[in-house]
């Protein structure tokens, strides 16, 4: 698996230069692997390059100052939305002309669902095998060990998202812990529910309840019983997580939901999809707790925060 980039010598050099390419929302990911990996000397030339929706790996790759021998694409939920994964990432791993030779060693990290051109090549599966064996495997691959290149295993289906349970059901749970009713733009920002939802099973994070979208409008008179039993459902939890994109400030139903679940008490936490996102004025006015990204660690520091150091069930 190794893409080439014409026109560029090869140097010579006791330890491959490694490109970590990764999205915004993986970042933490990607630090701590490049940690790992000069840790371990594997190299001390590893970089992590923060690709935006509109950045091109291509372009990364012949501009970096010095010759990248080995790129780790980060494949994702979010990473999936951008055109460098779903075109450029499959081309790297079958190009083979020129002079310039760059291995590629994709690395998932979630239960997203690998576009067809990944399917049955060698993806390193941090979500299946975990850290450990992940990161070992990676490490193989970049120093060349023989057997390292093993195609990905069949993927699992991914597992139901769990529905909000409405207040004084018989069979709901005691609302205990940090059970979070999410709070999202559906049509624009779906991708975030299935990650959270993937964090959700890891130990240390929260678990959220999540409900379809309703199909009237905020405003309409017909969305009373609707607005009715979505308060059941954010008053039988604990706490409320809101996701902010791009189009959430004109979202007339998270804004309900928004202003219920201060109604209600309801510890409010507020992460944005990615740092140019603004945060409305309602969640600042209701003393919203903000996580600082939209990662593992920055949403569990701030249900955390909003939480009081509770520990989770």
């Amino acid at each position: 698996m190794n893409f080439v980039i014409p026109g560029i010598a090869r140097k010579v050099q006791e330890q491959p230069h490694v490109l970590i390419a990764t999205c915004y929302q993986d970042l933490e990911f990607s630090r701590k692997l490049a940690l790992a990996l000069r840790r371990d000397r594997v190299s001390s030339h590893v970089d992590v390059g923060e690709m935006t929706a509109g950045d091109s790996l291509f372009r990364r790759l012949t501009s970096a100052t010095r010759p990248i021998d080995c790129v780790v694409p980060v494949i994702s939920i979010p990473s999936l939305a951008h055109d460098w994964v779903e075109r450029e990432v499959p081309e790297l791993l079958t190009g083979d002309t020129g002079e310039r030779r760059v291995k590629t060693y994709p690395a998932k990290v979630d239960n997203c669902t690998l576009p067809p051109a990944l399917r049955g090549r060698f993806v390193i599966d941090f979500y299946g095998r975990g850290w450990g064996p992940g990161y070992d495997a990676v490490r193989a691959a970049i120093q060349g060990k023989p057997g390292a290149e093993r195609p990905a295993p069949k993927q699992a289906a991914p597992r139901p998202v769990k529905r909000a349970p409405l207040a004084g059901d018989a069979a709901q749970p005691a609302s205990k812990g940090k059970q979070l009713y999410l709070s999202f733009d559906h049509e624009n920002d779906g991708y975030c529910r299935e990650l959270l939802e993937t964090w959700s099973r890891m130990p240390g994070f929260a678990q959220f309840w999540v409900n379809d979208p309703p199909a009237l409008p905020a405003d309409s008179d017909a969305a009373e019983p609707v607005k009715q039993a979505l308060a059941k459902r954010i008053g039988a939890a604990s706490g409320f997580l809101c996701v902010i994109g791009a189009n959430s400030s004109t979202n007339r139903w998270m804004e309900w939901e928004i202003r219920k679940a201060d109604e209600l008490g309801k510890r409010i936490i507020a992460v944005r999809v990615n740092r140019d996102v603004a945060v409305p004025e309602l969640l600042s006015d209701v003393g919203a707790t903000c996580a600082m990204s939209f990662t593992f660690e920055g949403i569990r520091r701030a249900i955390d925060e909003a939480y009081g150091g509770l520990p989770s069930d």
